[in-house]
């Protein structure tokens, strides 16, 4: 699957405006959106030869793992998990929140983004598969990964046809600790709100548009999907300035 992706920085003054400004556009409430990324590095050269069970018993689809990846080239893994949220004492605005951990996680490749001038847009692989059942960090550890680090993605999502825009931050967080009395799935416990900090120590904010594409290989979807990707970057000039992203930046190979 392709990703097509661009890239606008919003200040924290000016969040609350843009966000209007975008649902108004696509004619939706904002869904507000916070996701638990775990970064996990291999623990050692991956073996294609290799062959039978790893780890905990697991239901998750048959995947096939990135060509890049076969080829010697070794490439972080994240969890990816939704993050419940609920108030304390009984959802009155203004109390503390707490964040409940992830019932589930998706196992998310990220590849290497295109060479810049290619296209109009940045645009990567990727590839995720659904943990439905079992101990997702178990999976990874029997899979050769070791966990590195973490970060939350606390936002709003917007859809607009099928451009999906995210105006998010992303903040630091406690690592995942392992407790047995914790709700989540994983024997994990999430980190409360109140320990976050911005990375950005500014406090703005990223606007992210993207659309998915299942079969890259078909140039007239691609020019569909660039097209319609650039007329959204145009209804927000003079708000936001989308542009292509980083390639190094997004570089998720291990060094």
């Amino acid at each position: 699957m392709h990703e097509l992706l661009l890239f606008g920085q919003v200040p924290a003054a000016s969040h609350d405006q843009v966000l209007k400004i975008i649902a108004g556009i696509a004619g939706m409430q904002a869904e507000h959106v916070v996701e638990h990324h775990v970064v996990f590095k291999p623990k050692r050269a991956p073996a294609s030869s290799r062959g039978g069970p790893i780890g905990a018993s697991q239901a998750v689809q048959t995947h096939q793992p990135p060509p890049n990846q076969l080829n010697g080239e070794l490439f972080h893994l994240q969890l990816i998990g939704d993050v419940a949220e609920h108030s304390e004492g009984g959802g009155t605005e203004g109390n503390a929140k707490n964040h409940v951990p992830p019932k589930a996680w998706s196992l998310c490749f990220f590849d290497l983004p295109e060479v810049p001038g290619r296209r109009p847009v940045t645009s990567r692989l990727v590839s995720s598969v659904d943990i439905t059942q079992g101990n997702a960090f178990d999976f990874m550890d029997g899979l050769g990964y070791a966990r590195l680090s973490e970060y939350i993605v606390d936002g709003d999502r917007v859809v607009y046809n099928n451009v999906v825009a995210l105006l998010h931050r992303v903040v630091r967080c406690p690592q995942l600790k392992a407790e047995p009395s914790a709700a989540g799935k994983d024997g994990t416990k999430a980190p409360d709100d109140q320990t976050w900090t911005p990375l950005d120590p500014s406090s703005a904010y990223i606007l992210q548009a993207s659309i998915r594409v299942q079969d890259g290989s078909k140039p007239e979807l691609m020019t569909v999907a660039i097209n319609e990707l650039q007329s959204f970057r145009d209804m927000l000039k003079g708000v936001v300035d989308l542009e292509v992203g980083d390639r190094l930046a997004m570089d998720p190979r291990v060094r």
